[in-house]
């Protein structure tokens, strides 16, 4: 790992950094990650419920989150940690980790306020970039109704939502008028055809 990266990430999080990680293999693999990056105070735990607990007695400056662990799952842990009695944790930065992403999931884990997502397996340099990331700041949290947000993501999403549909739009559009042109050069090839 690179001395430049861990340093400025060590400087960052004088906290710790929790980990909820249902995969005791995943829970080494990770906790070695960070230690390799200078990060020495890292909570693991199998399941949130343990993990909230824990958090509240002792909130971590930041958090990995695998979408699948339990019991609460990733959309009802985020729907919970953002809510904005839960302060100051609302506002801690969450890395969500997925075994296996689907598009509809990351969306969702963006727009209820995951700061980054990340899909298994992941490399060193990877999740130490995302940490850099998140923790240089620049994604801002807002309060939206009783939960907090990440500014700008769910407009950005639904701008991308849009033009997907749009972009279906076309794509049966030209779809239909080349079932069209096919039956009139269809048309057109048995005129010439019986005409001479």
């Amino acid at each position: 790992m690179n001395n430049e990266g861990s340093t400025l990430i060590s400087s960052c999080l004088r906290g710790s950094i929790v980990v909820v990680e249902p995969n005791r293999q995943m829970q080494q693999l990770l906790r070695a990650m960070l230690a390799n990056i200078d990060i020495r105070s890292v909570r693991v735990f199998s399941e949130t419920d343990s993990a909230v607990t824990s958090m509240l007695s002792d909130p971590p400056e930041m958090m990995l989150l695998d979408w699948d662990a339990g019991p609460f799952n990733g959309r009802d842990f985020l729907k919970l940690i953002r809510h904005e009695k839960m302060s100051p944790l609302c506002l801690m930065p969450i890395v969500v980790l997925f075994a296996q992403a689907g598009q509809n999931a990351v969306r969702s884990a963006l727009r209820l306020g995951a700061h980054s997502v990340l899909v298994k397996p992941i490399s060193p340099k990877i999740l130490m970039e995302h940490i850099q990331w998140v923790m240089g700041g620049g994604r801002e949290l807002k309060l939206v109704g009783e939960r907090y947000v990440l500014e700008g993501v769910a407009e950005r999403l639904d701008q991308e939502t849009e033009k997907h549909n749009q972009l279906e739009s076309a794509r049966e559009y030209q779809a239909e008028q080349s079932k069209v042109m096919d039956s009139i050069q269809s048309d057109v090839d048995r005129i010439l055809s019986s005409s001479f």
